[in-house]
């Protein structure tokens, strides 16, 4: 999805790699239907803001974090990283702010001590291959609800077949949420089987 909204900034600095651009923003300033299409409006307008391009893997690389856009006014980052390094200290830091018109300079982001630990070890720019676990499939939903993303079909049939698990998720999420669930899952459920109800 290309960006509509364009900064009122004419001239932005194109950083050569490598660099690393991190943007602050609240849920709801981020323009989109779905979790997906939001992630990829603020990709694009990072890297058209400094590069005059969408983003682009494996060229860019992304992270985000608590981008749950099922939920209006959360804090959440994003994180896009540029070319490579022998030294992950001496790659720069860009901050921004999404203000939901513009891109703004929030350098005081970068000092929090806080973000520079999760910038350093959780997720460095020189990236190193990892073994991730596999998520419970009902932490996997909730997950996706909260990103606001699509549930696969066997994540459903999974679901559907068991209560324990439904249950478990019905605890965990908001009423509105819950009810996004069940007409997701009903809205999909193979011929036969048993409405899930609210």
């Amino acid at each position: 999805m290309a960006s509509k909204v364009k900064d009122s900034q004419p001239d932005h600095p194109q950083p050569e790699p490598p660099v690393r651009v991190l943007v602050q923003t609240l849920t709801h300033l981020v323009p989109g239907d779905d979790g997906i299409e939001r992630t990829e409006f603020i990709l694009n307008r990072i890297c058209q803001y400094h590069w005059n391009c969408d983003f682009q893997a494996p060229k860019f690389r992304y992270a985000s974090y608590d981008a749950n856009f099922a939920f209006n006014s959360r804090r959440c980052f994003f994180l896009v990283d540029y070319g490579e390094a022998e030294n992950d200290d001496d790659v720069p830091v860009l901050p921004y702010e999404w203000t939901g018109q513009c891109l703004k300079p929030l350098s005081q982001l970068v000092r929090d001590p806080q973000i520079q630990d999760k910038l350093k070890n959780e997720i460095p720019f020189t990236r190193q291959p990892r073994k991730r676990e596999k998520l419970p499939v009902r932490e996997s939903v909730r997950l996706r609800l909260y990103r606001k993303t699509n549930i696969p079909p066997e994540e459903l049939d999974h679901m559907r077949q068991s209560p324990d698990d439904l249950k478990w998720l019905k605890s965990k999420l908001k009423l509105r949420l819950w009810q996004t669930f069940v007409a997701e899952a009903n809205r999909y459920r193979p011929i036969g089987a048993p409405e899930i109800e609210e």
